[in-house]
């Protein structure tokens, strides 16, 4: 589960686009072992909502139902790989991920923890299930979300149980009695969250695809320039994700990188952030189009687009001169605008956050 996902806002029709991200979903993923004996869902009862078959009475959602639904999908991709893989990476920093029982990877450290799960999301897949079980005519899409239903919740309810565990150091007191427990459980779905929610994401993303291409035809007739402008930058910034993704570049091996591959797409991406960097200075034709610099999020996609386009330059001038990342550029990748691919994710992240706020302000 890699891939985050973007809002695409007209005055008529809404869509996305999704990037490729390389971290800890796909560590995750390829350390559970396909043949666990304590792998699936099916062996764990879902702590919310645990009633999923169809309802009894279906219906056609309205229009406005099926976006608010569409776009519910696109904020449960965002936390998946966002704060339920952040919480799955902290854990199994410190916990042996190969292991069915608990086992610490520093047996000298009796620490370990994850991250909370908040209502919010918990709410948004909610939100999701209502709409979709009460349709009559389902989408594929509609049919993977409701296949991964069980398994994120169950790993949801898990680690925010562990979170509540750790924070409390309870298991100081019970001598890791419920670790154990808790890791049995989440072992137990972790395999089929993983498998199911990699299968709803490459069917958003194929959705996205599709309605990408009728937005930005609409966008272009009702004269939306900047707003097809931002998502053109974006979609590339994506593109060249995801091809680093497939290429299996990252910091470490920058020079594994096929520059052939990349070089045309980041062309086209610095010519379309070139362009936003012009509408930037025209603040009649921003609100022509309904965005305004006095609200900040403007200001903060501009200074993020500019940080993500620097890093990116500044990583292929390496690679151009045939030299690696240094171990500062490295240790600095959470920090948007420095030389790493890992500052440029963060920073494409932080672009992507942006629009998903400015559209929805």
């Amino acid at each position: 589960m890699r891939r985050k996902t973007t809002i695409i806002l007209t005055a008529l029709i809404m869509a996305c686009s999704v990037t490729a991200c390389q971290g800890a979903a796909a560590s995750i993923s390829n350390s559970v072992s396909g043949d666990s004996e304590t792998s699936g869902a099916g062996t764990q009862e879902s702590t919310v909502s645990a009633d999923t078959e169809e309802a009894d009475e279906t219906r056609t959602l309205s229009e406005t139902e099926e976006q608010k639904l569409y776009n519910t999908y696109i904020d449960i991709n965002n936390f998946m790989v966002d704060r339920i893989t952040d919480s799955l990476e902290r854990y199994f920093y410190y916990v042996d991920i190969e292991q069915e029982e608990f086992t610490l990877l520093d047996p000298d450290d009796d620490y370990f923890s994850c991250y909370s799960i908040a209502d919010s999301y918990i709410g948004d897949i909610e939100d999701a299930y209502e709409l979709v079980n009460g349709k009559g005519d389902k989408s594929k899409l509609d049919e993977t979300f409701l296949e991964m239903y069980p398994s994120i919740n169950a790993v949801i309810s898990t680690l925010n149980e562990i979170e509540t565990y750790t924070d409390m150091k309870s298991y100081l007191d019970d001598d890791y009695e419920k670790a154990k427990e808790y890791h049995a459980e989440l072992m137990s779905v972790l395999e089929e969250y993983i498998n199911t929610g990699d299968a709803f994401m490459t069917e958003l993303d194929a959705v996205a695809r599709e309605r990408r291409e009728e937005s930005y035809a609409q966008m272009k007739e009702e004269g939306f320039e900047v707003a097809y402008t931002m998502n053109k930058a974006i979609d590339l910034a994506n593109e060249i994700a995801e091809e680093l993704y497939n290429q299996e570049v990252w910091d470490d091996n920058i020079l594994d990188m096929d520059l052939e591959k990349i070089q045309p797409l980041y062309d086209e991406f610095v010519g379309y952030v070139d362009d936003l960097l012009a509408f930037d200075e025209d603040e009649e034709k921003l609100n022509a189009e309904g965005l305004y610099k006095n609200t900040g999020y403007w200001s903060w996609f501009i200074r993020d687009m500019k940080n993500t386009k620097v890093s990116l330059t500044e990583v292929l001038q390496k690679v151009e001169n045939g030299e690696e990342l240094s171990q500062t550029d490295q240790m600095m990748g959470n920090i948007a605008g420095n030389c790493s691919l890992s500052s440029f994710a963060t920073g494409l992240s932080a672009v992507i956050d942006d629009y998903n706020r400015m559209v929805s302000y």
